[in-house]
């Protein structure tokens, strides 16, 4: 009974919309018919052949690995560094964490105009700092335009998953610690064998996070700052449905590309859950 009311929260806004994009996934719809056709696996096979969508699943997949590659160890190594008290550490942190506040729509805007090739911040610091005149297009130019929307996601989330490590680091027992210094053990001996396994919980969570974003909640900014250009160099899953979709009318064909991937999420995210399940560390007397 006391779990009720959360599981007709998770059935009303998960399962059900679930559901629903699986039954359409097998159907075409132009989302105005009064019924659509049952296709089978036509919509799948669809995508399988089709050139964008592969390119949208390459993209996606590359900014999941770079979203953790930037997001992780900058969030850890900052957790580590303010952990300390003292008032200019809650400044630190705030500061750091006040991006979390902003809207998407905020943020985006902020980072268009940090690239702004004619007026833009980015390239008026490389003229300052001597490099002659700078009009490079970072968000429209395809060597930059990934690594570009990438820098501002990073920016934007990356506070969330500090205050993530930083919890994680002050419910650590300081006796593990204290061995340590008696042990004159080696800062990276210390990271290595102490505090990374003892936040394997917060790294499964962060890992989570950010996978599911690179698959969600990233579409906004991309969608914002891009739109999936140039040339679909950051065209996101997310983005080529909701193209295929609303753009295109052709819901079944969208719905397949989401349940593909919520398929792909759980995939990737599911052996690391059960895995720190089953080795899940449990320290205290």
């Amino acid at each position: 009974m006391l779990n009720a009311p959360a599981l007709a929260v998770f059935g009303t806004f998960f399962l059900a919309p679930a559901a629903v994009g699986l039954w359409f996934s097998f159907h075409e719809w132009d989302g105005v018919s009064r019924s659509a056709a049952f296709v089978g696996l036509s919509n799948y096979g669809t995508l399988f052949t089709t050139d964008r969508f592969w390119g949208a699943f390459r993209v996606n997949m590359l900014v999941a690995v770079l979203s953790l590659a930037m997001q992780m160890p900058l969030a850890l190594g900052l957790a580590l560094a303010l952990s300390r008290r003292g008032r200019l550490m809650r400044l630190y942190r705030s500061a750091i964490f006040a991006p979390q506040v902003l809207s998407v729509a905020a943020v985006a805007l902020t980072w268009n105009l940090v690239y702004d090739p004619s007026q833009g911040f980015l390239n008026r610091l490389l003229e300052a700092v001597g490099l002659g005149p700078v009009e490079i297009a970072w968000l429209g130019d395809p060597r930059f335009a990934l690594v570009s929307v990438l820098v501002a996601t990073t920016w934007f989330y990356f506070g969330l998953h500090m205050l993530l490590f930083m919890a994680g680091l002050a419910a650590i027992p300081p006796e593990y610690f204290d061995v340590a210094r008696i042990e004159t053990v080696r800062w990276h001996q210390k990271l290595r064998h102490v505090t990374l396994p003892l936040l394997r919980e917060q790294v499964l969570i962060s890992f989570t996070l950010i996978v599911s974003g690179s698959f969600g909640h990233l579409l906004g900014l991309f969608f914002l700052m891009t739109d999936g250009g140039p040339a679909g160099r950051t065209e996101l899953l997310g983005l080529y449905m909701t193209k295929v979709a609303f753009r295109g009318s052709q819901y079944g064909l969208g719905s397949a590309v989401s349940v593909l991937m919520l398929v792909l999420v759980l995939a990737i995210v599911i052996w690391p859950i059960l895995r720190v399940g089953r080795e899940r560390l449990e320290f205290g007397l």
